[in-house]
């Protein structure tokens, strides 16, 4: 008698772990598919083409779908000068894997050695196109399409990544001045500043001016510099005027003793003089 429950959980059990096995199988075949093209591959390194063959048509047997063992296939056959059997391995590659990469650039080899440039440049066109930027074979590509003159649109490409390098440039070496300047009208008013503290006024208005000569790209430094000059600029008038009056005072003293001893004639210079250093501070308000 059958046991109808058995036989259910039979069917669930084949059911659930016939994926696995088909998995397992499968990834198994891929397996040895890529030991045998690493295989052909080293025999090929090797300068032993024949057998190398043989193992790149095994992993394709194994593996229908193995674009590149398609590939190998087609190389080893371009060396051995089978060139019908080497384009349909290429375009088998394509077939499987329409990005397989390598087997663009081994079509557009193939046709531009044959001298059928349309067929090479259409094969460069793709290669460009899917390729990375900065990646070598896509610049390989953009050189042959560019000697082949068959794809203007290279040239363009070109000229224009010639003006955005160019323009990166000048970019970069105005920040550089930009940047230099601050850091030089920083400088200048550090110097500036620390003279400043020591009461040496004169000494920082040169500091200060000569930073406002290198019109720094900072409001805040500029800020700072025009507040510092300002305060070295009245200290220094400051400083100047009691200098002067000091010398003015001088003057008069010296003009009494002249006076007092009867020397009018030197007393008349040094008024004279007295005279001329208050017109010089008029002048200088």
């Amino acid at each position: 008698m059958v046991n109808f429950k058995k036989m259910k959980y039979l069917v669930i059990f084949i059911i659930f772990c016939f994926p696995f096995f088909s998995c397992t199988g499968e990834d198994s075949l891929k397996e040895q598919a890529r030991i045998y093209r690493e295989e052909g591959y080293k025999l090929q390194e090797m300068g032993d083409p024949e057998r190398a063959l043989v193992c790149y048509q095994k992993a394709v047997q194994i593996d229908p779908y193995y674009a590149e063992a398609y590939n190998d296939l087609g190389v080893v056959y371009e060396n051995l000068d089978d060139e019908g059997k080497a384009l349909r391995m290429y375009e088998k590659a394509l077939e499987t894997a329409p990005q397989h990469l390598p087997a663009y650039t081994n079509l557009a080899f193939f046709y531009e050695n044959k001298g059928d440039i349309e067929k090479a440049s259409y094969y460069w066109e793709k290669r460009y196109e899917l390729g990375v930027e900065g990646e070598y074979w896509k610049e390989v590509a953009r050189q042959h399409l560019l000697r082949l003159g068959t794809y203007p649109q290279i040239k363009r490409e070109i000229l224009e990544k010639a003006a955005v390098e160019l323009s990166r440039e000048l970019v970069y070496s105005r920040e550089q001045k930009r940047l230099k300047a601050i850091e030089e009208a920083k400088l200048r008013f550090d110097i500036g500043s620390r003279l400043f503290l020591k009461e040496d006024y004169q000494g920082a208005l040169k500091e200060f001016e000569t930073a406002f000569s290198l019109n720094p790209d900072s409001e805040k430094l500029k800020a700072k510099l025009d507040d510092f000059y300002k305060k070295a600029k009245i200290a220094s008038s400051r400083e100047e005027a009691i200098a002067s009056t000091t010398e003015v005072l001088n003057c008069i003293t010296e003009t009494l003793n002249y006076i007092k001893n009867n020397d009018f004639h030197t007393a008349r210079k040094k008024l004279e003089e007295a005279s001329s250093t208050i017109s010089r501070i008029s002048l200088e308000e």
